[in-house]
């Protein structure tokens, strides 16, 4: 196929999943839902002075009235203890908890698609080795693991990203190692192999482009996956930073006011459940994507 032809192919491919993925209304809203928390990190991440915030990386008390106050027009969200405005500290820890979300699962990723693809490729021992080891930490709950692994490391946010990056590889393997097993033995791969082309391309240039799309798909579903968790240890206290705008944080400072003040608990709740739900909605619609079924109904 010459090149001109391959653009014009590419093109309606790519009109052609777009196609799919906007027909799926939930999927659709899902990603407005995304890219709200994704411009908001990417504003609060590197144009802060854009806001009105004097300190856009950290909550701002207010210990002269530390008491959670109910929405009102100067306070829309409320406050939380000890007198945090919930709208801006909402606004500050929807930068942390997506960036976090993106630095842990993306590494996670890459991790478990080289060890599965090296794996599955090479098979033998090497197979063995790395898909025991693949078991065995597939077998442990990953928030136990994970708050072993930072308590050994140190309470820090650095710790707690390096924990979950080592607890969130395994799967990521497993489909690697499924597609390669697909893969390696078809024409192109036989052809490539008899062409001289080394291992390392085989891997990189041919077997794992067939490994992206269900990975994305997966990426997209984790991502929701990894807030809740980050929230998750962040509310029993694993990050002790005091004032972190972090939502899991935020909703632990509401905790002791539950019955007299719930939305400093239920607000930011609210946030992490949607930025969960958003990702789920938009892996719908990728899948929907990459089925054959789907694109035929186009």
């Amino acid at each position: 196929m010459s090149k001109s032809n391959a653009k014009p192919d590419r093109f309606r491919e790519l009109k052609l999943s777009l196609q799919v993925f906007f027909s799926n209304k939930s999927a659709v809203a899902g990603l407005i839902i995304f890219l709200f928390y994704f411009f908001d990190a990417l504003i609060l991440q590197f144009f802060p002075q854009i806001l009105p915030f004097k300190h856009p990386y950290q909550l701002t008390p207010n210990y002269a009235n530390p008491i959670p106050q109910p929405p009102s027009f100067k306070h829309p969200f409320g406050t939380t203890y000890p007198g945090v405005d919930l709208l801006n500290a909402i606004i500050k820890s929807i930068r942390l908890d997506f960036w976090l979300s993106l630095e842990i699962v993306i590494p996670g990723a890459i991790i478990g698609l080289v060890v599965g693809i090296i794996a599955t490729y090479f098979g033998g021992w090497i197979d063995e080795v790395l898909m025991r080891v693949t078991d065995i930490v597939f077998s442990i709950p990953y928030l136990v693991l994970a708050i072993a692994i930072g308590y050994v490391l140190g309470r820090t946010l650095q710790s707690m990203m390096i924990a979950l990056i080592l607890v969130w590889w395994p799967l990521y393997a497993r489909y690697a190692r499924s597609i390669t097993l697909e893969t390696k033995e078809l024409t192109f791969i036989e052809a490539a192999r008899a062409a001289g082309t080394t291992n390392l391309k085989i891997m990189f240039k041919h077997i794992l482009p067939n490994s992206l799309p269900p990975v994305f798909v997966q990426i997209s579903l984790d991502l929701g996956t990894i807030m809740l968790t980050i929230s998750a240890l962040a509310f029993i206290g694993f990050l002790p930073a005091a004032n972190l705008p972090e939502l899991g944080y935020l909703t632990s400072l509401g905790y002791n006011y539950i019955q007299t003040a719930p939305w400093a608990m239920i607000i930011p709740g609210l946030f992490i459940v949607l930025f969960a739900l958003a990702v789920n909605l938009m892996g719908d619609g990728f899948r929907d994507v990459i089925d054959p079924r789907r694109r035929s109904e186009l």
